[in-house]
């Protein structure tokens, strides 16, 4: 777990996407990642009928909650996206089989990227946001397909869509409707805002601590 010294903002993320649009603000910050079970969580929504709306915002609330009871006088800022195509929710592809399942769902289709906001000082929830991006994947032919799952870097792993649509990814689709950052999985407008409204905002020479 990453220290936390004197900057008041922590991000609750492990996510290398959401600290680089983090960092790219000038905003001073630290990063204390929160090890939570999302797919557990996200099974235990679905079953009691929650929208995966309400299932973002709670992840990223079980997110920052966890942080914020080691750092009670900080603020902490946790996000979760979730990728929905139809009734489905989709989590992150295991191995290149997991990934092959990935594409063979979302190709031709388009699918939702939902995400959830959080900021907490001491346990209490004080903003909260979420949104939804419509993204659509190019119909891929059997060998598209086959080279996507054996040529992509291992890092898609890391993406719920099992694609990093900053990168390689962008050759899968063919529409995309949303803000590029919370296409991301970091919707920095409203984010900003939030951070403003709580007393954290850019004033030259921020950077990220941790």
């Amino acid at each position: 777990m990453t220290s936390v010294g004197t900057t008041g903002l922590v991000l609750a993320s492990g996510s290398m996407t959401r600290r680089r649009l983090l960092a790219g603000t000038g905003l001073e910050f630290e990063v204390v990642p929160a090890d939570v079970d999302e797919a557990t969580l996200k099974a235990a929504a679905q079953r009691e009928g929650h929208s995966p709306d309400v299932t973002a915002l709670a992840l990223a609330r079980e997110k920052a909650n966890i942080v914020s009871v080691l750092y009670p006088e900080k603020l902490v800022l946790a996000a979760d996206q979730i990728l929905a195509i139809g009734d489905c929710l989709l989590d992150k592809p295991v191995g290149r089989e997991g990934l092959k399942s990935h594409l063979a769902q979302l190709s031709g289709r388009a699918h939702f990227l939902i995400n959830g906001v959080i900021l907490m000082r001491a346990g209490s929830v004080i903003w909260s946001y979420s949104d939804r991006c419509e993204m659509e994947m190019r119909p891929l032919s059997a060998h598209e397909e086959a080279a996507y799952v054996a040529d992509a870097p291992d890092a898609v792993m890391s993406s719920v869509g099992g694609y990093r649509i900053e990168a390689e990814g962008i050759h899968l689709f063919q529409r995309m409707a949303g803000d590029w950052s919370s296409i991301l999985g970091l919707p920095l407008l409203p984010v900003l805002a939030g951070l403003r409204q709580a007393g954290i905002e850019w004033r030259g020479g921020g950077r990220e601590t941790g």
